[in-house]
């Protein structure tokens, strides 16, 4: 296909946005780099470049920060002058880095210096675009886990979540295939988000999941977590995400492999109190004597609440026995009181 550039007003591009940046750069970072280029002997304002790319004025600062990391822009006078005024970025610090581990079998490893600490995340990680590139220019597997994650989101990565996977494999130590299984984790689950993923990743490194089995069984656990809390949050009827806390008695309701149906049906027998609002320590209770007498299935619940109707009928003598399904028939509120302070506080 032959396609020709028409005569008109042109301005120089470096080579090197096209050979090896324009895989790296996002959508307004391109556009922000096109409009400084094409009007760079012009004095302009965040707020100028904003409004004629149609970005935030954030984007214009992440962008020139973007480029000038790539050598692309400078402050100086050595590529064309693009004069910004009152928008240059902050100048960001410099990532303090641990020391290198002494991988030696014989060496003790050696303490950080005291102004040292670890990454916490691929923010503190010094890698320019440009290093980027060269890194999936010489490393094979790289490359291949950024197409495979690229197919599997539909789009192009951008700059950020490159730098946090490279960050995983040459600071955390994973394999990128188990970086790759990491992102259809989280693509399927829709949490693809670099904080997220380098949490999950952080989690791997310091429990030693850092083989394809132990990352498949870890991932097939937080899969079959994720649909346990999102049937629970549909059951309570609950807008937002779950606390700590209440997350805390969905892990443990999942661990003790409590079915749905029993745990709504220990949740219909806290609706009766007088302010009829979901107690998960009430019904975290309730279960757990559950588990302690041994009833796993409707039918023992049924049992258990005609026990102890026989037993109130026989001690009280003019019991009624309270209609089948009633949601607090095996619980009384002696029982609830036990429950909810156990140590009589």
């Amino acid at each position: 296909m032959e396609i020709y550039l028409k005569q008109g007003h042109t301005f120089p591009v470096p080579v090197t946005v096209a050979d090896n940046l324009l895989k790296l750069a996002s959508h307004d970072q391109l556009k922000v780099l096109l409009y400084l280029l094409c009007h760079a002997e012009e004095p302009l304002s965040a707020e100028t470049v904003a409004q004629n790319c149609k970005v935030l004025p954030d984007a214009v600062e992440e962008a020139i920060a973007f480029w000038q990391d790539a050598n692309v822009l400078s402050n100086t006078q050595e590529l064309p002058a693009v004069r910004l005024q009152n928008t240059a970025p902050q100048q960001r610090p410099a990532p303090v880095l641990p020391p290198p581990r002494d991988t030696s079998a014989t060496s003790a490893a050696p303490q950080p210096e005291p102004t040292a600490k670890l990454q916490s995340s691929s923010s503190q990680f010094p890698l320019m675009p440009s290093e980027i590139a060269a890194r999936i220019r010489e490393n094979q597997t790289i490359a291949e886990m950024f197409r495979g994650v690229e197919s599997l989101a539909g789009r192009m990565l951008n700059n950020t979540e490159m730098k946090s996977m490279i960050w995983m494999h040459e600071y955390l130590g994973l394999e990128p295939d188990l970086i790759l299984m990491l992102a259809a984790y989280c693509l399927q689950n829709d949490c693809f988000h670099v904080r997220y993923m380098e949490k999950v990743a952080i989690e791997w490194q310091e429990r030693g999941v850092m083989t394809h089995a132990l990352v498949e069984e870890d991932i097939r656990r937080r899969t079959e977590s994720h649909t346990f809390t999102a049937k629970l949050m549909k059951l309570f009827e609950m807008k937002r995400q779950p606390t700590k806390l209440q997350q805390e008695f969905f892990d443990r309701w999942q661990q003790q492999g409590w079915s749905m149906e029993m745990i709504q049906l220990a949740y219909e027998k806290t609706r009766n109190q007088n302010d009829d609002k979901l107690n998960f320590k009430y019904l975290n209770g309730i279960l757990e004597n559950w588990l302690k007498d041994g009833v796993r299935t409707a039918a023992d619940a049924a049992k258990q609440d005609d026990a102890h109707y026989a037993a109130r009928k026989k001690t009280q003598g003019n019991a009624k026995k309270p209609p089948e399904g009633s949601s607090n028939s095996s619980i009384d509120m002696d029982v609830y009181e036990k429950i909810m302070n156990p140590f009589g506080t």
